[in-house]
C-alpha cells in the first residue's frame, strides 16, 4: 500500500529482489493544459541536462559514472486528463558492491536535480536554457521529416479539433515553446514543485522505512491537491476528414473512430481483445487481410486509448489504393460485428495479449508505471486478475464492442509521386 509523506504526496515502494538494480521515479502530477505540457517538455529538457550543482552534461554524466553507472532521466507523460513530469534513476543494488549504500546516493541526487536547478537572478541560467529550447524547437521541426509521425499528429488536430491538449503531441507545441521564457519557465516550475501531486515510485530489493528515512531530508510539504477525473469522454461527432499531398513514396491513410469503452470500467477487457483480434495485434485481421492476404498496405495497425475512448488505425499504402483499404478496413469491422472470426484466432489472439502481459512483469519500468497508475485512479487489478478477466472474454463480447464503434475522422497524407 501507498504510503501518505504529507498530504498529497505518496510513496509506493515494489520490494522484489527480481531485478539486480533498483528504480526509483518522482512523478508531479496535475491537470492537463497546452500550455503546462509545454512547459513540462521544456522542463524535462532542461533537467536532465543540468543543475547547480550539475551545470554541464559533462559533469552529470560524470556524477552517474562514480554511482556505478547509474541511469537518469527527465520525461513527461499523459493519462487521460492529467499530465506528469518525472524523473527517473536507476542504480545497481548495494549488495552487488559491498557495503556502500548507493540508495541512499540516488536518493541525494534526485533531490539535488529536482529542488537544485541551475538557475540565475529568479530565472533558468539563460546560456544553457536558450542552447536546450533551441534544441527542442529545432528538433520538434524535425519531426515533420517523419510522416508517420506527422500523419497521427494531423490526426490528432482533426479528431480533437475541440480539445487542443490531446492534439498536442508529447514532443510539444512549437509556437507554446517559442514565447517561454527563462524567468516565466522557473516561475512555473516553482510552482509546480508546490503545489503537484507528488508520486514517489521505487522497485527493487529495498525496504519501505529506508525510503521514509532517506526522503526526510526532503522535507516534503503538504499541498491542496484534488481529485481530478482521469478519463476524457469525447462527445461523438460528425465525420471530418482531410487530404494533403506531399513528395513522398509512401502514402499515410490514419482513421479515428470513436469506441466509448473506459479504462478498467464496463468492457474494457473486452475493448482489449477486440483491439488484438481487429489490429492490435500481429496475428489481427487488419494485418492479414489489408497487409498479407491482399497486399493493400506496407503496415496497418490499430491502437485502442483507454483514457479518450479512441480507437486508431494507421496504415501505409500506394496512392492507388485508398479507396480499396478503406473499403477493407471496414470489412473487417463489419465482420468482426458479425462475429465472422474462427474460435481459434480468438484463442491466438487471448494468448497473444495474456503473453503481452506477462512479459511486462519483467520490466521494472512496467512494474512503476503501472503502480503510478494504480495511485492515480485508487485502484489495483493483479496480473492473475487481468489474465482472469480477459479469458472470460466470448466471440459475442468482442461482436457487441464492434458494433460500438464509430467512424469520427480520416487523415490521408498523399504520395504526390507515388505511382
Amino acid at each position: 500500500m501507498p504510503k501518505q509523506l504529507a498530504k498529497g504526496v505518496w510513496l509506493n515502494v515494489i520490494p522484489t529482489t527480481q531485478f539486480k538494480t533498483i528504480s526509483m521515479t518522482v512523478d508531479f502530477i496535475a491537470p492537463g493544459n497546452v500550455q503546462e505540457l509545454s512547459n513540462r517538455i521544456l522542463l524535462a529538457q532542461l533537467l536532465e541536462t543540468s543543475s547547480a550543482d550539475y551545470p554541464t552534461q559533462t559533469s552529470l554524466a560524470r556524477k552517474l559514472s562514480m554511482m556505478y553507472g547509474a541511469s537518469y532521466g527527465v520525461n513527461v507523460f499523459r493519462y487521460g486528463l492529467q499530465e506528469g513530469l518525472r524523473f527517473s534513476s536507476t542504480i545497481i543494488n548495494d549488495r552487488f558492491i559491498g557495503s556502500e549504500s548507493l540508495l541512499s546516493e540516488m536518493v541525494k541526487f534526485l533531490y539535488s536535480v529536482i529542488y537544485r536547478p541551475l538557475v540565475t537572478d529568479d530565472a533558468f541560467e539563460a546560456v544553457t536554457f536558450g542552447r536546450q529550447k533551441q534544441n527542442l524547437l529545432a528538433y520538434l521541426k524535425s519531426l515533420n521529416d517523419d510522416k508517420q509521425y506527422y500523419a497521427e499528429q494531423q490526426l490528432s488536430q482533426l479528431y480533437f479539433k475541440n480539445e487542443p491538449f490531446f492534439a498536442t503531441s508529447l514532443y510539444g507545441d512549437a509556437q507554446t515553446i517559442g514565447a517561454i521564457s527563462a524567468k516565466t519557465l522557473y516561475s512555473t516550475y516553482q510552482e509546480l514543485l508546490a503545489t503537484n501531486q507528488i508520486q514517489i515510485t521505487v522497485a527493487g530489493d529495498v525496504a519501505e522505512a529506508d525510503l521514509v528515512n532517506a526522503l526526510e531530508e526532503w522535507q516534503l510539504k503538504d499541498r491542496q491537491v484534488q481529485d481530478s477525473e482521469l478519463i476524457y469522454r469525447r462527445p461523438q461527432d460528425e465525420l471530418v476528414s482531410k487530404t494533403e499531398g506531399q513528395p513522398l513514396q509512401q502514402s499515410k491513410l490514419n482513421i479515428a473512430y470513436k469506441l466509448p469503452v473506459y479504462y478498467r470500467e464496463a468492457d474494457f477487457y473486452k475493448a482489449l481483445v477486440f483491439n488484438g483480434l481487429f489490429g492490435g495485434t500481429p496475428i489481427s485481421m487488419l494485418f492479414k487481410n489489408v497487409r498479407e492476404k491482399n497486399s493493400l498496405a506496407y503496415y496497418a495497425s490499430s491502437r485502442f486509448d483507454g483514457f479518450t475512448g479512441t480507437l486508431l488505425v494507421q496504415t501505409g499504402i500506394d496512392q492507388a489504393n485508398e479507396a480499396a483499404v478503406k473499403t477493407i478496413i471496414a470489412e473487417q469491422l463489419d465482420a468482426i460485428a458479425k462475429g465472422e472470426f474462427s474460435d481459434e484466432l480468438l484463442n491466438q489472439v487471448v494468448a497473444s495479449l495474456i503473453n503481452g502481459r506477462e512479459s511486462r512483469l519483467d520490466s521494472q519500468r512496467a512494474l512503476v508505471n503501472q503502480a503510478m497508475l494504480d495511485q492515480l485512479l485508487h485502484s489495483s487489478v493483479s496480473a492473475p486478475d487481468w489474465v482472469k478477466q480477459i479469458k472470460r472474454v466470448t466471440r459475442e463480447d468482442v461482436a457487441a464492442i464492434a458494433k460500438k464503434v464509430s467512424l469520427q475522422a480520416v487523415y490521408f497524407l498523399k504520395g504526390e509521386d507515388a505511382k
